[in-house]
Parts: C-alpha cells; structure tokens; sequence
C-alpha cells in the first residue's frame, strides 16, 4: 500500500509521533548531516545530496557503550538497560538499512544473539528515504542492492515535488502510516519512474562476477602493498562503514565499568598477539584483510558481500583512495602466484 505525506506537513508528523516515540531523523550539523533525535528546532537533512557521513549502525552499536558497571559501594552490578525506548529512524537510506540486515548475521543468530543489539533492532521502525539522484561516489547497484532497495526497511519513501510518496513493506510500516491519505495513480506511476532513472543511472563500479576468486588467488601477490602504498592506516573507511563492526571490550577500572569500544583491523595493535606477535605487521596485510572481509570473507560466511555501496570509504578518505579502482586493479593484476601442478 502506497501513502502520500505532504511535504510541508512532515515537521508537525514528526512532533505527532515524538509523543509515542523517539524520533531519530538526519539534521545538518555544520559542514555534514546525522542522525540526532528530533526536536520542534531541528534542521532536518533530507535533501542532502548523499547519507550521513556517520553511518546510523552507531544507533544499534553505539561506538562506546557500557556492557557492565560495579557499584563498589553497595558490592553489587548495577543494572544496565539494554532495551531502548521505541523508536524511528526516519530518512535513513536504503545502503544504511541493508547494512542492518547484514549485521544481523552477526549479532542475532541462532548460535549467538547479543542482547544490546537485538533489544534496539526489535525496538525501531526504519522509514528509508529512496535515492533519487544517487551520488558519484555510491555503487549499491554493483554489489548487489539499489537506490530504493527494500532489505531491513519497514517503510520508504519516494520524493516528489511537495509530498513524500511512502510505501508500508512490513506490519510496522502499515501501522505507521495507515492513517495517511492514499496515493493517487499518478503519484504511483512518478514513483515508478524516478525509481527505475535512479537505478539505470549508476553505472558498475567493478566486475564483482569471479571478484572472491581473484582476491583469493592474490593472497600472497604484491597487490595489497602496490594498492595500500598511500593509505595511512587511520582507519576512516572502517569507522564511516555501515557494515564494519569490529570491536574490543575493556575494562575501565577507575569507572568501574566493561566498555564495548568501537576498532578497527586497519589499526596495527588489533591483531597483535599476547607474545607480541603480529599476523598482519603491515598495511598491505591489513589492507588485503578489509577487502578480502567484505569480498571474500562474507561470502564464505553468507553468500553475501559484505558492502552495501555507500560510497563513504571513497568520499571520505583523506588521500583519496578508492575502494572501487582497488577492485578493478584486482581483475587486471597479473598474480606472481604460480599454481603448481
């Protein structure tokens, strides 16, 4: 079912549903937009001509966040809360949700389901924003998605000159938006080709057919140093990604708490050893195991890759590396590796 919500309406909506949830929205916040909960003052980013540039996976795993806490004074823990109030993200886009449903598989499985994670999932209703005009630098459609793709959202809306045409794709989303006026035919058939002209309009950003067997067959090759020669190691394309969730848990003694923290395997001390020891001593290795995880890895985990085509790692990285021109270096590169018999 398609649903019509006029544009200059949207403000008082959003303050309608505040009183029942939390509204989480993207706001312009200097030069870039996130995601901020909403209020009668915020300046809301919706027209930004690409995502926000901290990716919405900081809503359901925050970059720091207590796991644990002891009260020293009364000898006991104090309870965490875990689940959040109910809630909607609002705007996100479609690359964003769909790297929700690719962490899933991560923290909510039949074998392991992390409760922080799970809680604020079950809690949230996600009202994706559609890419009209997607940017330069997103390639969702080369590895798999689209700029109105439907994975992880329970609603998403297409922008049309005064109204957001909006369509319910869960329970969720039906109850959201039941009440709102029906859209029209005509309303219906705009959607239909906005849509269609985003999706023909991005090009394929690199070969992925045959890509996991080419990376797996580079493994020991001179690539991964000859594509990593500039990259500094700060780990912004593993930070901004929707998708990455590497993290460390410590202990903040004179907190007295557990904290889950945020890393990254482009920093050299993650994979280092207790003996010192470190697997990947280098930014080569590090560098091939960022690839090698969402083009190879992932698939031999979910048959999926493990990238939704934002395009952060490339608009974002301070020297200018691009994830897709390394991918295409990978289908020309002549291997050294030599198969024997």
């Amino acid at each position: 079912m398609m649903y019509i919500l006029v544009k200059k309406n949207l403000d008082q909506k959003l303050s309608e549903w505040s009183a029942k949830y939390e509204v989480v929205a993207p706001q312009k916040v200097e030069a870039y937009s996130q995601f901020l909960p909403f209020t009668e003052s915020s300046e809301l980013a919706l027209n930004e001509p690409h995502n926000t540039r901290y990716p919405p996976k900081s809503l359901f795993l925050p970059q720091s966040e207590v796991m644990l806490k002891y009260n020293k004074r009364l000898n006991k823990f104090d309870e965490i809360r875990i689940l959040p109030e109910k809630r909607i993200i609002f705007g996100i886009r479609p690359c964003d949700a769909s790297a929700l449903t690719l962490l899933d598989t991560v923290f909510d499985t039949e074998e392991y389901q992390d409760p922080y994670w799970a809680g604020r999932r079950e809690n949230t209703i996600l009202v994706g924003l559609g890419c009209s005009e997607p940017p330069s630098t997103c390639f969702c459609t080369t590895v798999g998605y689209g700029p109105f793709n439907h994975d992880g959202l329970d609603a998403i809306m297409t922008e049309l000159d005064d109204v957001f045409v909006i369509e319910a794709l869960s329970a969720k989303g039906e109850k959201l938006f039941s009440d709102f006026p029906a859209a029209t035919n005509e309303h219906e058939l705009s959607v239909l080709r906005i849509q269609s002209n985003a999706k023909q309009g991005m090009n394929q950003a690199f070969e992925t057919e045959g890509l996991k067997q080419t990376l797996d067959h580079l493994f020991e090759s001179d690539y991964w140093s000859e594509i990593a020669e500039s990259c500094l190691g700060c780990g912004v394309c593993t930070y901004l990604c929707p998708t990455c969730f590497c993290f460390d848990i410590v202990d903040e003694v004179q907190r007295n708490e557990r904290v889950r923290n945020w890393d990254t395997c482009m920093f050299r001390i993650y994979s280092q050893e207790a003996s010192g020891h470190n697997p990947r001593p280098t930014i080569s290795e590090r560098t091939r195991q960022r690839l090698m995880h969402k083009y190879s890895y992932w698939l031999d985990h979910i048959e999926k890759i493990g990238c939704t085509g934002c395009g952060r790692c490339v608009r974002y990285c301070p020297v200018g590396l691009d994830i897709r021109a390394m991918l295409r270096t990978a289908s020309n590169f002549e291997s050294e590796v030599v198969n024997v018999g």
